[in-house]
């Protein structure tokens, strides 16, 4: 198979893969009537899919290393496959809902990275990091058509249809991740689980990116996750509508991240990914001050914010994974991405939940101080990793001559 057809093959598996990833981010209104919630239960059940993905992470993909990643992925498909179905037919309140969720982070944490490891174990570089930076950019598309089918399907049915509708794209993945994917490779002498965390531990230059991580998708997953209740918020509170649906709205905001992520890469090839990893950070946290301090201002402005905060929160995220993937240890490469990934969607639990409780404590989700100070608090992602790079610096990062790949 081609390089072209297998990382596009790739990409549209994981699209499919991650098609309940925010499902709930457009039912989350909804359930806010028919569950009782309040914004800090909301923001549990929100990051639900976090603590599974999570909890399963340092085991699915360290495995890896030991067992094929496509046996993992088929095991981990099937679940998720199942978790959709089960939210969508049996889940009845806060922590029924919340046991699904967490089903279906496990269900992705066994096919994105596996994925991902079986695609680097079978390319050399420069492919690999081109792979990595557009496997992983594309997760962004997914994460927006879960949006768009869920408030689609919520809209024209009821939510229960959201994530059944999303239970089918998660199946489609796994097939077609079962006929497209690579088998990936096992270490020739596997190091103990133990033995091979200990490693990454002591990988200083992979850690520091993944602590930086860590802040990214704080800001990145809380912004997908509470991003329609925001939107429903901004126009229920004033004269007019958007020009588009909140739902609608919102997958916009996930896809702007896409060609930016995609750009982003592609220039990190050309000029060192930590001056670009750098500059997405400021970019993303002038913008989400910028949003924070127009809460109460014009649709239009809300809109136009909306979508560049989209933009650069999202950017650098196909970067800095192709940065972990570069720095690992080929025996322990399993082991690496699991750490980063593990951190990075601890920062995405600890956010969503941080912005529930934050708007519950300062005047509740219809108050436009409140979401001022959850948007402070979101893009305080991206300025955490940020000052985890200043901190660092060049002895413990990948350094700008390195990460330059031969044309």
């Amino acid at each position: 198979m081609s390089f072209r057809l297998l990382v596009t093959l790739s990409c549209i598996t994981l699209v499919l893969n991650t098609m309940a990833f925010m499902t709930i981010t457009p039912v989350l209104p909804v359930l806010f009537d028919e569950w009782r919630l309040s914004e800090t239960q909301a923001g549990l059940l929100g990051g639900a899919f976090f603590v599974g993905y999570v909890t399963a992470v340092p085991v699915l993909v360290t495995l890896t290393d030991r067992i094929l990643p496509k046996k993992i992925y088929i095991f981990s498909g099937i679940l998720g496959t199942a978790s959709c179905f089960g939210f969508a037919f049996l889940a009845d309140g806060l922590w029924s809902g919340f046991l699904f969720r967490v089903l279906t982070g496990i269900g992705v944490a066994g096919t994105y990275m596996p994925a991902l490891k079986a695609l680097a174990d079978d390319l050399e570089e420069p492919q690999r990091s081109r792979a990595t930076t557009y496997y992983t950019s594309v997760y962004a598309i997914g994460t927006a058509a879960s949006v768009l089918s869920g408030g689609l399907f919520t809209d024209w049915f009821d939510w229960h249809w959201a994530f059944a509708v999303a239970g089918i794209g998660v199946f489609t993945g796994l097939v077609l991740g079962t006929w497209a994917l690579p088998d990936g490779k096992t270490a020739a002498i596997p190091a103990t689980h133990f033995a091979g965390l200990l490693r990454v531990f002591r990988n200083r230059a992979a850690m520091a990116n993944i602590a930086s991580y860590f802040g990214h998708l704080w800001e990145v997953f809380s912004n997908r996750v509470w991003i329609v209740t925001f939107l429903v918020f901004a126009e229920t509170s004033r004269e007019g509508t958007f020009f588009v649906s909140t739902a609608l709205l919102a997958t916009l905001v996930a896809l702007a991240g896409v060609p930016a992520a995609m750009i982003c890469g592609e220039l990190s090839v050309r000029h060192g990914r930590e001056i670009l990893i750098r500059f997405s950070m400021i970019a993303s946290i002038t913008v989400g001050i910028a949003v924070a301090f127009t809460t109460g201002g014009p649709l239009w402005l809300i809109a136009a914010l909306a979508l560049a905060y989209g933009m650069t929160g999202y950017s650098d995220t196909g970067t800095i994974n192709t940065a972990t993937v570069a720095v690992a240890e080929d025996d322990v490469r399993g082991a690496t991405m699991a750490v980063h990934a593990c951190v990075g969607f601890t920062g995405g639990i600890l956010g969503s939940l941080a912005i529930g409780a934050t708007l519950e404590a300062t005047g509740g989700k219809d108050s436009a101080d409140a979401w001022t100070y959850a948007l402070l608090l979101m893009a305080a992602g991206s300025a955490f990793g940020l000052i985890v790079r200043l901190i660092a610096g060049r002895d413990h990062l990948p350094a700008l001559s390195d990460s330059k790949e031969k044309q």
